[in-house]
Order: structure tokens, then C-alpha cells, then sequence
């Protein structure tokens, strides 16, 4: 089984993901994010329209084979991916539904949906919590937060996704709990329905 570990900037993916390899050791593979190989590895990022399109390729590409190659190794886990394949329509330029980027790499919304038996999105976090200290990320808070919603509207159609917000009292730990709770169940065999149920119980 794959899931999706998805939502806006600083919403706490790359730590939930840490956190989901300590606590089921042995149950899980994470599959790093391919945006943070590729640009850390010296891929000259740019903000311009032709700039964005290659580097969402790049990163589609990278993380469909990153994805292959440890689910072909670990048929046993539960692949944690740090990101999704749908992400880049919403970096895509260009006010558009995201039909370019699709037909760029030659896929639809419903194969890769298809491709991801779970997903939860991490809401980007409350201005005041905002991480700013990631060298690879140039998004200001503004930006952050419409990619986010952006995002959510990608995986929408997704049947079996869950949103983790920030909640009332806005700290992380929180959040990485009820995030950290979903995936405890989805290992235990749990139904989206009964896990839905239990989020939404909770106060």
C-alpha cells in the first residue's frame, strides 16, 4: 500500500514522515521528496513560466521512479510518500485546472489518484508557526497558503483522503498526533470510515 503525506508548505510532512519511521520501524519505507533531492542535488530552481514546467517534470519523473523502485523492494510496508504526484498542477503556471502539467508527462487525474491507496493532507501551518528556515523553500506565507488550498482541490476526488488543520489551538505536536493516529490505524486495518469517524470525534 502506498500513502500520500501531502498539503501546502511548512505543513509538517517531512517531519511527520520522520516520526511515522520512528514509531513503526520496520512497517513502513519512506520515499523521500523528490523536490528536495532535486534542488538540493544543484537543479537551478526558477520562478519563471518555462523554468517551473521543467522542474515539475523533473520532479514527476524522479518521484514515479523513486516510488517504483521501493515498492518493488518493500511489498510488505506501507510506502509513506513525502508528496504526491499530483502535487506539481497546482505549481504549474498559469491560471488553468492543471490540464498542461497532465498532458506534459502524459497521465490523468484518475491514474495517479489510482496510484495512492491513502492520503492525508497537513494544512500549511498558522502564520506565527510558519518555518522559514528551510533553505530550499522560497514561498512566502501568502504563497504557502493558496498552494495549500490548491492542493486540496488536486486531491479532492481522492476516495480514502484525510485533512489534518491546525486546529483550535494551532501546535504542531497536535497535529502530528491526530496525523500519527491515522496511520497507526490504517495499519491496523481500520476502514476510512471508522477512521473519518474517529477524527472527527475527537475533540
Amino acid at each position: 500500500m502506498k500513502l500520500v503525506l501531502t498539503g501546502g508548505p511548512s505543513g509538517g510532512k517531512t517531519t511527520l514522515a520522520q516520526a511515522i519511521q520512528k514509531e513503526f520501524t520496520g512497517q513502513v519505507i519512506v520515499i523521500p521528496e523528490a523536490a528536495t533531492i532535486i534542488y538540493g542535488g544543484g537543479w537551478p530552481r526558477r520562478k519563471t513560466s518555462i523554468g517551473v514546467q521543467h522542474q515539475q517534470r523533473a520532479i514527476f519523473y524522479v518521484q514515479r521512479e523513486l516510488e517504483s523502485l521501493l515498492a518493488s523492494e518493500n511489498r510488505d510496508k506501507l510506502l509513506i510518500c513525502d508528496r504526491g504526484s499530483l502535487d506539481g498542477i497546482a505549481y504549474w503556471p498559469g491560471p488553468g485546472p492543471g490540464s498542461e502539467f497532465l498532458s506534459s508527462v502524459g497521465t490523468t487525474v484518475e491514474a495517479e489518484v489510482a496510484r495512492y491507496d491513502w492520503v492525508i493532507h497537513l494544512d500549511t501551518a498558522p502564520v506565527s508557526y510558519y518555518d522559514l528556515t528551510n533553505p530550499l523553500r522560497n514561498e512566502s506565507f501568502e504563497e504557502a497558503s493558496k498552494l495549500n488550498e490548491k492542493i486540496k482541490e488536486v486531491w479532492a476526488s481522492h476516495p480514502q483522503r484525510f485533512v489534518i488543520d491546525n486546529h483550535e489551538s494551532g501546535h504542531f505536536i497536535e497535529k502530528l498526533q491526530r496525523a500519527l493516529l491515522v496511520v497507526e490505524r490504517i495499519i491496523e486495518g481500520r476502514s476510512y470510515a471508522e477512521i473519518q469517524s474517529e477524527l472527527l470525534s475527537d475533540p
